[in-house]
């Protein structure tokens, strides 16, 4: 592992960075993803309160997801904008708090504290009865099978509920259409109780928040989507997975999926993280795919610095109104975040009592999984 700079080293930068010497926390020379964790506590640390990088255009391709992602999940209130979304959602989920009390007196496992029922009964609640997984999409008029045929610009009504494309079904025996918009709008999401992946987290997402998690939105550069809380039994941002129902595995998509992932990347309102180390099993095979990973715009692998660059600026930024009292709780969940990710003991043998070894997706129709290797069948 590179060496991280001396605490004097990161005083002078926080200095610099105080002064306007420095747009952004400057990485190491050598550098992987740990080191440049610590470094950005260590820098914060010594900075003492965590102040702005001016905005400076990030030129890597994958800065649109990072700038997409954070955008829209940097609100305190996420994606539920208005008081009546809020209120509805708080309505919809007011039975969660006695399923949780039950899921309390036999844990499903350990570590497992309150905020783990409260996840686990959500999560459960929300694939089982209230969300439904859109594929394959049934015939409007007769419930026969449809296949895409095409897409379509979103009309008005699909626009309000935050859609940008919109799928075209037909119905093979009747040949009725049926739309299918990609919504994002939260209200929107309440009122359709339908979608993928995306719609999934999207909305679980805003459940959290609304049973007063600490939450963010994880987003895969492998094509899925889902969301981690912040446990204080655990010590660490907790993964879970509404698609599937599933908590605190993150080990689910490699040992159990086969998933191949590069990339997995958190956003919250209290900031980034490249979370990816605790989603892989085999970092070194990970960190060739990042190399082969071509997000630069003329073909180029993402830089490992400028990712870390981008992450830790937006984390600045995102906690510079905060009192001192909420930057020093925050910092200190940093920093046992970054001893968990580190401990790799111990999150290898929290996978093993999780049993995920050739456990497949359960979402979404089995050609659809064998096609994006998520059927749990490795190569």
């Amino acid at each position: 592992m590179p060496p991280i700079p001396s605490m004097e080293e990161c005083r002078y930068i926080a200095l610099q960075l105080e002064k306007g010497g420095y747009e952004s926390i400057p990485p190491p020379k050598e550098l992987d993803l740990l080191t440049a964790a610590e470094f950005r506590l260590l820098v914060q640390q010594a900075l003492g309160s965590y102040r702005p990088a001016p905005t400076r255009r990030w030129r890597l391709g994958i800065a649109g997801a990072l700038q997409s992602n954070a955008r829209h999940f940097s609100g305190l209130e996420g994606m539920a904008q208005d008081a009546a979304t809020v209120a509805e959602l708080k309505q919809l989920t007011s039975h969660i708090s006695a399923k949780a009390d039950e899921l309390e007196k036999n844990p499903p496992f350990q570590p497992f504290g309150r905020e783990e029922a409260i996840a686990q009964a959500a999560a459960s609640w929300f694939k089982h009865e209230f969300f439904r997984w859109v594929d394959p999409i049934q015939c409007p008029a007769c419930g026969g099978e449809t296949q895409c045929t095409g897409s379509d610009s979103p009309n008005i009504t699909e626009r309000q509920g935050g859609a940008t494309r919109c799928e075209i079904w037909t119905c093979n025996s009747c040949q009725t259409p049926r739309r299918f918009p990609r919504l994002n709008a939260i209200d929107a999401l309440i009122k359709s109780r339908e979608g993928r992946c995306g719609e999934f987290a999207q909305l679980f997402y805003a459940v959290c928040l609304a049973l007063g998690l600490e939450a963010r939105y994880v987003w895969n550069s492998e094509d899925h989507v889902w969301t981690e809380f912040w446990s204080p039994t655990a010590g660490h941002w907790v993964h879970v997975d509404s698609c599937e129902a599933e908590v605190g595995k993150p080990q689910l998509y490699d040992r159990g999926w086969g998933k191949k992932q590069a990339y997995c990347l958190a956003f919250g309102p209290y900031g980034a993280e490249d979370v990816t180390r605790a989603y892989v099993d085999d970092w070194g095979e990970c960190l060739q795919r990042r190399a082969e990973k071509r997000f630069g715009p003329d073909g180029q692998p993402t830089g490992e610095r400028d990712l870390a660059r981008a992450l830790a600026t937006y984390t600045v930024r995102q906690r510079r109104n905060m009192s001192e009292e909420e930057k020093a709780r925050l910092s200190s969940m940093d920093e046992a975040q970054a001893r968990w990710i580190a401990d790799e003991k111990r999150r290898d043998r929290e996978a093993e009592e999780r049993d995920l070894r050739g456990k497949g997706r359960e979402s979404g129709t089995q050609e659809w999984k064998e096609a994006r290797g998520e059927d749990g069948k490795k190569d």
